[in-house]
């Protein structure tokens, strides 16, 4: 058994007359058709149109899943545009809002500054006064 393959000679073998010997003792393509034959191609037929038939309704619930996806993402698209608008117009009077704040801010400022002046106006003056009725009464 060792040595042959198909009942050939294996001592040094060329592949390319090893296939042609191979090719002529079995032809693949001329074998006669038979019963069985026949009923395996209707079979494989019957197999290969359902195939197509599964094959085009995995393709349609794929389209239709596709689509239903891209609806989802159109409407989480129009949804996050309306939520930005929201949000940009918070944005825009807050900012308003910081910068009343800002100027109400500096105004007190001011009115603090002016009041700390005019109350050590007030107390110069009492002190002033004070030295001075000191003054003319000693």
């Amino acid at each position: 058994m060792a040595g042959f393959v198909y009942n050939l000679p294996c001592e040094n073998p060329n592949p390319k007359s090893l296939f042609q010997t191979f090719v002529d003792r079995v032809p693949l393509l001329n074998l006669p058709a038979t019963s069985d034959d026949s009923s395996r191609s209707a079979e494989d037929d019957e197999r290969k149109r359902r195939r197509k038939v599964s094959n085009r309704e995995s393709a349609r619930r794929s389209r239709m899943r596709k689509q239903r996806h891209m609806d989802e993402l159109w409407s989480m698209l129009v949804q996050l545009i309306n939520k930005n608008k929201c949000l940009v117009d918070e944005l825009s009077r807050a900012r308003e809002g910081y910068e009343k704040v800002i100027e109400e801010n500096m105004k007190l400022r001011e009115e603090n500054s002016k009041s700390r002046k005019t109350i050590g106006e007030i107390r110069l003056n009492r002190f002033l006064n004070v030295e001075n009725d000191q003054i003319w009464t000693v």
